[in-house]
């Protein structure tokens, strides 16, 4: 019996530290790994022109021990020292610079001490007679001898489970780890315990479905019904399979959950690169068979074959949607009301999928809910609010006005809006200062200026205590007497000034000097008067100051109160004040009538 002991040209410890803790996502990844090198082996065998019956053989012992047995191109003892002490390297060469197998031995047979303190392993190739024993120990060590006995052509794997590990090496987990893995192999894997063989194969390749037998078998898979199966295909990476649109609202920081084959292994359930990141919003089950493993096997090298086959997928999903927003609107719309703010969020930062989804993005405009291609329709130039208070204070008149305002004040809506010329290339966005916006009315004539200045005086006095000024125009509709503006700069200052009114003097300081660094000159919110409207002609034509006074103070805290907007305590006040004023003036002349 010839017997030679050797080291591991790597510091083993350290690597396998780095394999339990670094490279592999869990620790039955032992099982793939040993399923591709015999899947490996038996693919190097078959191009020797052999004729036999491709099997995998999993057999459980009492001890915690199991056997993973291919029948292989099996290895020599020069290959044995070459490719086990030389990690990474593997020993299924093709010649003629053919791609057929997954693994690479060195790294995928060192896995295994990760839950086995020795690995043994018995040979035979189909090139040479010996039969050999191969075993290594995690001190960095491992022999090789010939054995006085034959064994068949191809390898056996021996281990026994470290303490920590023994479920994995129970019937019920070996059996899971053998059907996630290798359950649609081109290869006969049996799983043999207590006597009792069974054969771990599934004939239905998730892959090669359609339609409704994809969704049915995603929901067999998740529990959930996906909206609609999305096929994915691309030549060039030789990868086939689909992408199932989630029925529920994810986040797009989610983990995805791509599940990925290569050449019929599963390589991770987890795969979170295949797809653009924009495409959160769908699980893909694809099998490759041009794309390079990583090194743990549970992802795809980045290389440009890969960043291809990435950005023709993406295109497989763009196409989708483009053709199901021309035939099925309904389907279109149930997926954007699942996953409509994660789609905004994205949109905002991606302009591919601005692109995409841009034109069914829906949003509240003077005209009531329109999607951005009807919004687009009316015009090439964008009338934008960056609040939801600023839309809420002109969105009527705007409407009356013929002009369409769009509220960018809900989120994600203010960016999608503005980047509307990413599509629409001639569009003109255009953010409302509603500050200004009482300037697009029509002024008053030389007379009717004159008319009103004792009015207009008195309502700007007034109306400078509460930091506001006042203007008299014309503007539709004539049954809103006035339009109140204001933005968040004149709100805020609005706090500070009413804080320093109470604040004790140190306070009061600092207040006033962070009033004084962010404002030069004092901002001053808008009251415009309409002289469209009927009530405001009569107040201004009575003449009478005190119900002029009362009609000034009700107007401007009326129109607080329509607005949203904080009120003081003097202002709520005034409010009741001028309205308790008229209903006194309105029930004396009521009984001055009857009297």
């Amino acid at each position: 019996m010839d017997e030679s002991r050797h080291h591991f040209q790597v510091n083993l410890t350290g690597l396998i530290d780095l394999l339990s803790n670094h490279l592999y996502s869990n620790p039955g990844v032992f099982i793939r790994e040993l399923l591709q090198n015999g899947v490996d082996a038996i693919t190097a065998r078959k191009k020797l022109g052999h004729a036999f019956a491709p099997h995998i053989h999993v057999e459980t012992y009492s001890n915690h021990t199991i056997s993973i047995q291919d029948n292989g191109i099996g290895l020599t003892r020069d290959e044995m020292i070459r490719f086990l002490a030389s990690i990474g390297s593997t020993t299924k060469k093709d010649p003629d610079g053919a791609d057929d197998f997954i693994g690479q031995f060195g790294v995928g047979l060192l896995s295994c001490f990760i839950v086995s303190d020795e690995i043994v392993l018995l040979t035979r190739s189909a090139l040479e007679g010996e039969s050999l024993e191969w075993k290594g120990r995690p001190d960095g060590t491992y022999e090789i001898r010939m054995l006085d006995r034959e064994v068949p052509i191809g390898t056996t794997v021996y281990l026994k489970a470290k303490p920590e590990y023994e479920e994995l090496f129970g019937y019920w987990q070996l059996k899971e780890l053998l059907e996630k893995y290798g359950k649609y192999l081109n290869v006969r894997l049996t799983l043999l315990d207590e006597g009792v063989e069974e054969t771990i194969h599934d004939e239905r390749l998730p892959w090669k479905l359609l339609g409704e037998e994809a969704a049915k078998f995603v929901e067999e898979s998740t529990g959930s019904l996906p909206l609609d199966i999305i096929p994915l295909a691309s030549e060039l990476g030789g990868l086939e399979g689909f992408a199932a649109i989630l029925p529920y609202s994810v986040n797009v920081q989610e983990k995805k959950r791509h599940h990925v084959y290569l050449k019929n292994m599963l390589l991770s359930d987890e795969n979170s690169d295949l797809l653009p990141d924009w495409a959160f919003f769908v699980d893909a089950y694809v099998n490759a068979t041009n794309l390079k493993p990583t090194a743990s096997r549970e992802s795809f090298q980045k290389n440009d074959l890969f960043d291809h086959v990435r950005e023709e997928l993406g295109e497989r999903i763009k196409e989708y949607f483009k053709r199901i927003a021309a035939g099925n609107r309904e389907l279109l719309e149930r997926i954007m009301n699942v996953h409509y703010q994660s789609i905004k969020l994205v949109a905002n930062d991606d302009w591919e999928l601005y692109r995409l989804f841009s034109p069914w993005f829906r949003f509240e405009t003077s005209y009531g809910e329109m999607d951005m291609a009807s919004i687009m329709s009316r015009g090439d130039r964008l009338y934008v609010t960056a609040t939801v208070d600023e839309f809420r204070q002109i969105a009527r008149v705007a409407r009356a006005q013929d002009m369409l305002v769009v509220n960018g004040g809900y989120q994600y809506d203010f960016g999608l809006l503005t980047r509307a010329n990413i599509v629409w290339e001639d569009a003109e966005i255009e953010v409302v200062d509603v500050m200004k916006f009482s300037n697009r009315f029509t002024p008053l004539t030389a007379r009717e200026e004159q008319e009103t200045r004792p009015f207009l005086e008195m309502a700007r006095e007034f109306l400078a205590r509460h930091r506001c000024e006042g203007v008299i125009c014309f503007f539709e509709p004539a049954d809103v007497p006035v339009l109140y503006t204001t933005n968040k700069d004149i709100n805020y200052l609005k706090i500070v000034n009413e804080s320093m009114e109470i604040a004790d003097g140190l306070f009061a300081d600092l207040l006033g000097s962070l009033k004084a660094a962010e404002f030069a000159e004092e901002p001053l919110s808008r009251l415009c008067f309409n002289y469209n409207n009927p009530i405001i002609r009569k107040v201004v034509e009575s003449g009478d100051a005190t119900l002029q006074r009362r009609a000034i103070e009700l107007f401007y805290t009326q129109s607080l109160l329509m607005g949203n907007h904080a009120m003081s305590n003097q202002e709520l006040r005034l409010m009741n004040e001028s309205l308790f004023y008229f209903m006194n003036l309105g029930l004396d002349r009521a009984g001055e009538l009857r009297g």
